[in-house]
């Protein structure tokens, strides 16, 4: 995941949440808006203090990441993503918070046509 491919900025993270649609499982919340970049998808990930210190947060952050890296093929293109991770995603592995990731993309209609 290159880091062009990141949502940084506070307008842009706005803007997915005022006009876009949102879709949720129990351990997180995806909020999506198809984006003006065609062919390049922008995701951002957004973790409260309720989930925990700094230290757990930023290991959660460096999950969702690598899951996302993994799966970033059999994700459509031209949308800005935001993911929200709730608390009982914190005690999950690698492999149960990519299960969980693409569950939550595939609910939203995010995945490629031949992956559903």
């Amino acid at each position: 995941m290159q880091k062009s491919s990141r949502l940084r900025l506070s307008k842009d993270f706005k803007r997915v949440y005022q006009d876009g649609q949102s879709v949720a499982n129990c351990n997180q919340v995806v909020f999506f808006l198809k984006s003006g970049i065609i062919g390049e998808t922008r995701i951002g990930f957004s973790l409260s203090k309720k989930i925990g210190s700094a230290v757990v947060r930023n290991r959660l952050k460096r999950l969702l990441r690598e899951a996302y890296r993994r799966n970033e093929a059999k994700i459509r293109k031209g949308y800005d993503l935001i993911v929200i991770a709730r608390p009982p995603l914190k005690e999950k592995s690698l492999q149960e918070v990519e299960k969980s990731l693409l569950a939550v993309f595939a609910k939203a209609g995010l995945l490629k046509e031949e992956l559903r």
